[in-house]
């Protein structure tokens, strides 16, 4: 074990608890805070005491000088750096300074601060400081008080009162310059009717009252008054400050001695002081104020508002926070150049918020000059102006691109007021013939027109009414005549509009020249005057309808219905001038709005209709339904056709083919009959005469026979034909009837050579079940009407793409050219043809029949050729 005596140190370190004990009450009593600056680092070591003086805690005050300057009255800063600055510079042992500190509650409270720079690096420059701040506040009012006191007779001549401390304050004794600064004598002041609380204003009067009980307490013997007001002989309003106190008098009453200063002029500039500070306090600008060197010392509200940084971030720093790096060094040369020669500097500038947002700034800085006329500060008042700048932007683009439009338009565009033209764009001087904007102004609206309207109307009264009109209702529209410089006129549309010009209300007015459109619609009147000939003119019912009914309709629908006027008209349906049903037992107003429908749908309609006319009669007709627009709405163009005569025509047509029919039947049957009779006894006959001269009679009467029954046989061809005509075309088997009617003519032209140049092809041409008498009336024709000793006949087939051509060819005499086309009975179609048979017309009657061709043309070696064409079967 080792063991030490340390009563010694115990006994030092009890006496030091004590001493810090005492030393901290003596701090306390002494109203004394120690700070300690690292001036390399600028962070400051400070104690409870010196923080709560000013009632923020530790953190609040932070532990940067900055957070200290920033409470520091902006009045007293100026002489506070400068007395740290002596001393750093070490012209001074230590620094010294009394001024003012913003406490929490926003109060100012005057301290004492003393330090000393107790370390400095081998350079000399200082790194550690040490001080004490003492509060002290009440003994700087006390010895303001005292200065205010002593001042208060620097400010003018004083009047001497002297009162009874009872109610309303008698006056016992008042000093004679009284008269020239209240307007009263001592007299009137003195007099028992007049005690000194009758000339305390009103509004003061309580507050003096108060003042004055206090003299009445225990060890107050004096007091100062803040400046009250009083009312003079004349009514008047002054301002003054008393400073009374308590005097024995000699009978044992207490009396009042005081002095009056008038400071109406002082209260009056402070008045204004404060007007101005509550201005600069209200503005919406941004108001800041810095020291000779440009360091802040005071933010307005705005100016936290305006630029994001708030008066702890502001104060003590520069206006260089605001820059945005938009200027170069040049900029702010000539910017500090100006005011610090005294002058105010205004400008507009881009500069930076908090937040880095950019903003627009009217800035106007001035210097504050003493009456040494040094520059002491500078003041600066920043209108942000950035969203009147954008506007600007937006408004200059708008009038460019109106102005774009202005001149674009292919419209004359001007504006004007009642006094004449103000601008107008490139087409309205196109359009006048005027050189220039300069030389169109100087025209009013009617002298641009001729001295009357079409109308009749006089140019100018007109012009001057339609300007009132837009003037008053915001807007006029309506068609004038204008007058070009070189005299020439021209029809337009005008359109005015009212609306504010370089703040004044004036036209704008748009000038369409329609003459093109004018001649259109004289066009237009021509041909609706056309078709409305037309319309009335043609041999047919034209009506206008739609889905409810007509519209309009011609004088030739009048008739056919037999109704009177178009109006009349217009009041039916379509079914309502029809039979309840028509011919096929259909009801007439469905199957009426069945086709309406159709022709809205499809464009079109056509069909048979049985019309009834307002007496009853009905009439058979043919109707065709068109849609197009009229009046900018879907209508349907009805055109109605009396087929009266037609189906009339029809029906005799159909008795003509019932009795064609019963001919076809005799011919086929009775006369045939008769002439086969004929024939068979004639062959009779010719068995038993032996006579020549009889048996050549007989061989006469035989060929007849066999003519005439020829003849029969091809006019029932003829009526096969005819009583076909409607007949549908078929797919028929050209090589199936080629070849049967080839066959039929070797068996009873024996003597005849008839031959097949080609193979007849497997195709199917567009015919009906009588195409095989084309084919044997041509072969037959080839050999009776042939004059060789043996008649030859060669047929050929060729396949072409859509159609087949059959050609027979003969070693007969050939056709003259000249009856080439008449061998068809061409141009005189009938029985009466003067062609070489009927058996040709029948040809050249089916193969028309079935879209074909047929001719004739010469043979190679002589000899005819007929040529037949026939479309193929799809």
């Amino acid at each position: 074990m080792n063991g030490r005596d340390i009563t010694e140190r115990k006994e030092r370190e009890a006496e030091l608890v004590t001493t810090k004990q005492r030393m901290e009450l003596a701090l306390e009593g002494a109203n004394l805070g120690i700070w300690d600056w690292d001036m390399r680092s600028d962070r400051v070591s400070r104690d409870e005491l010196l923080t709560e003086m000013l009632g923020y805690t530790k953190a609040e005050m932070g532990d940067r000088m900055r957070g200290w300057e920033r409470v520091v009255h902006p009045e007293d800063r100026e002489r506070h750096d400068e007395a740290l600055a002596e001393h750093v510079a070490n012209r001074t042992a230590y620094y010294r300074c009394d001024h003012r500190l913003k406490t929490k509650s926003g109060e100012w409270k005057w301290v004492r601060t003393m330090g000393k720079v107790v370390e400095r690096d081998e350079d000399g420059t200082p790194i550690r400081a040490v001080g004490i701040h003492q509060d002290i506040d009440d003994r700087k009012r006390a010895e303001l008080a005292l200065k205010e006191e002593r001042d208060m007779f620097k400010e003018g001549p004083a009047v001497v009162f002297e009162w009874e401390d009872t109610a309303d304050w008698p006056i016992e004794y008042v000093s004679e310059n009284v008269e020239e600064v209240l307007g009263y004598t001592p007299d009137e002041l003195g007099s028992a009717d007049r005690h000194y609380a009758d000339i305390v204003h009103e509004a003061d009067h309580e507050r003096v009252v108060s003042k004055a009980s206090e003299l009445d307490s225990e060890g107050v013997e004096s007091i100062t008054l803040d400046p009250y007001r009083v009312i003079t002989a004349s009514g008047d309003v002054r301002w003054v400050k008393e400073y009374t106190r308590a005097v024995e008098s000699g009978n044992e009453t207490t009396e009042l001695l005081g002095y009056l200063v008038d400071v109406t002029e002082r209260k009056r500039r402070e008045h204004e002081l404060q007007q101005f500070k509550t201005a600069v306090e209200r503005s919406a600008h941004a108001i800041y104020i810095t020291d000779a060197e440009g360091t802040i010392e005071y933010i307005n509200p705005a100016f936290e508002a305006v630029t994001g940084y708030s008066e702890e971030a502001a104060i003590g720093e520069t206006p260089r926070l605001l820059q945005s790096g938009e200027y170069d060094d040049e900029f702010y040369e000539e910017f500090w150049e100006t005011i610090r020669a005294g002058e105010q500097w205004e400008a507009e500038m881009i500069d930076e918020r908090a937040d880095g947002e950019r903003i627009v700034l009217n800035q106007t800085v001035g210097p504050i000059i003493d009456d040494d006329g040094d520059v002491r500060k500078f003041v600066a008042v920043a209108q942000d102006i950035t969203e009147r700048k954008e506007r600007e932007r937006k408004l200059r683009e708008r009038e460019r691109k109106y102005r774009t439009l202005f001149e674009d338009t292919r419209d004359a565009l001007m504006v004007f007021d009642r006094g004449g033209y103000l601008d107008c764009n490139e087409r309205a001087l196109e359009l006048f013939g005027v050189d220039s904007v300069e030389e169109f102004i100087e025209y009013t609206p009617w002298d641009r027109s001729p001295p009357r309207q079409p109308d009749g109307a006089d140019s100018k009264a007109a012009a001057l009414d339609h300007i009132e009109t837009a003037f008053e209702e915001g807007e006029a529209f309506f068609e004038w005549t204008h007058q070009r410089t070189d005299g020439t006129e021209f029809p337009s549309e005008v359109k005015l509009s009212r609306f504010e010009y370089e703040g004044e209300p004036a036209l704008h007015a748009l000038v369409r020249d329609i003459s093109e459109r004018k001649e259109r619609e004289r066009e237009l009147e021509k041909r609706e005057e056309k078709y409305r000939s037309l319309f009335e003119d043609t041999r047919d019912a034209l009506m206008l309808l739609n889905r409810d009914g007509f519209v309009d309709c011609n004088e030739r629908t009048l008739e056919l219905f037999g109704i009177d006027s178009v109006e009349s008209f217009a009041g039916h349906t379509p079914w309502e001038l029809s039979p309840p049903q028509q011919p096929d037992g259909a009801d007439s107003k469905e199957v009426a709005l069945a086709h309406v429908e159709t022709a809205f749908e499809e464009g079109e309609a056509f069909f048979e209709w049985t019309h009834r006319r307002v007496d009853g009669t009905t009439f058979p007709a043919e109707v065709k339904l068109s849609r197009f627009e009229h009046e900018g709405k879907p209508v349907l163009h009805a055109l109605v056709r009396d087929i009266s005569e037609r189906k009339e025509y029809e029906r005799r047509l159909e008795d003509q083919r019932d009795n064609l029919d019963v001919l076809n039947r005799v011919l086929r049957h009775d006369i045939r009959n008769d002439l086969q009779l004929i024939t068979g006894y004639t062959k009779m006959l010719a068995d038993e005469c032996d006579g020549v001269e009889v048996n050549d009679h007989l061989v006469t009467i035989l060929e007849s026979a066999d003519h005439a029954i020829e003849l029969t046989k091809v006019a029932r061809e003829m009526a096969d034909v005819m009583l076909s005509a409607d007949q549908e075309m078929q797919f028929v088997d050209l090589r199936t009837v080629l070849e049967g009617e080839l066959d039929e003519v070797r068996s009873t032209y024996s003597e005849a050579v008839v031959g097949v140049e080609t193979t007849v092809p497997q195709v199917a041409v567009e015919a009906n079940d009588i195409l095989g008498s084309v084919f044997r009336n041509l072969l037959k024709n080839a050999i009776q009407h042939n004059d060789a000793e043996t008649p030859r006949v060669t047929v050929s087939v060729t396949d072409r793409e859509d159609t087949v051509v059959v050609r027979v060819a003969d070693n007969g005499p050939g056709v003259p050219k000249d009856q080439k086309e008449t061998i068809f009975g061409k141009g005189e179609k009938g029985l009466d043809s003067q062609g070489t048979g009927l058996g040709l017309y029948l040809v050249d009657t089916l193969v028309e029949s079935y879209g074909g061709e047929v001719w004739v043309e010469d043979g190679t070696d002589g000899g005819a050729v007929f040529v037949v064409v026939l479309s193929k079967a799809e």
